[in-house]
């Protein structure tokens, strides 16, 4: 079965060997850690907060459900980068627009509530005292990081879409998964392909319909999509071949991919050709 869906395509990290293959290891700032994460680096995700957390202010109030208010969603949704982002809910086309209504701007703002940036606090969504000093020294290097660790290993991205039976997958393996597409994502490819590559397949995965690549789609929404919101991941769309009409998207590293992520890690074998 597991055969069947690699069609015949060499995982990455296969070719690792087996010291550096455990997942604790591709935790940042974790004992005996294979990556780092830099705070040299900035990305449209960065700004977005460091907007975000100047509008807060002194502390903005929520609604009852402890979401942000329509009128401070409104104001700042205009001003925010998003790259790939389509609006989806025909309330936000409409100017309608509330808080959950817009998936980028709700995931930035978990992000900082994971990252310790945020908290509530009487009614009211405040910055903390890490997020004020990152304000004051204007260290969007530092909050790019910080953001990116929160998305990564501290937000359960599976939270963010309608494939809630099978939780957590790929991002169990986010570090790893960094790593594959470190050595895998220089040339431009299909989410399929980068998922063979880089993913550890589950049950629930291998048993999906034939008709429909379900680990594809979860690994180009949870992984490919989030990473690209860091800039760390280009996106084109292209026609489709086989679906007259239609076009399809292909990614790969960005050119600031290499400098945000550091890895240390031994290679039991060559790395084979994607294809």
């Amino acid at each position: 079965m597991v055969t069947d869906w690699l069609q015949g395509i060499v995982p990455a990290w296969t070719a690792l060997a087996p010291n550096s293959y455990e997942w604790r290891k591709f935790k940042p700032d974790s004992d005996g850690s294979v990556i780092t994460v830099s705070e040299m680096a900035t990305s449209v995700m960065a700004r977005n907060g460091l907007m975000f957390l100047q509008r807060l202010g002194t502390g903005e109030k929520l609604t009852a459900a402890r979401n942000l208010r329509r009128v401070f969603v409104a104001d700042i949704i205009d001003h925010l980068e998003w790259p790939g982002y389509v609006p989806q809910n025909p309330r936000q086309r409409e100017g309608i627009v509330d808080e959950r209504d817009c998936l980028p701007l709700h995931a930035l703002r978990v992000f900082c509530e994971n990252a310790r940036l945020v908290r509530v606090y009487k009614g009211e969504l405040r910055p903390t005292r890490a997020a004020l000093a990152l304000l004051k020294a204007d260290d969007v290097g530092n909050l790019n990081r910080l953001l990116f660790i929160a998305a990564c290993w501290k937000t359960n991205l599976a939270y963010f879409d309608y494939w809630s039976r099978v939780d957590f997958w790929p991002q169990e393996n986010i570090g790893l998964i960094l790593w594959c597409l470190s050595v895998t994502a220089d040339t431009w490819q299909t989410a399929g392909t980068l998922t063979r590559l880089c993913a550890v397949p589950i049950n629930e995965i291998l048993d999906g319909p034939e008709y429909h690549d379900l680990g594809a789609s979860m690994f180009a929404r949870r992984i490919l999509h989030k990473l690209e919101w860091f800039g760390l991941i280009e996106v084109e769309a292209t026609p489709d071949d086989n679906l007259p009409g239609k076009m399809k998207q292909r990614y790969r590293k960005a050119a600031g991919f290499d400098a945000f992520l550091r890895f240390d890690v031994k290679i039991e074998r060559p790395q084979s050709p994607a294809h």
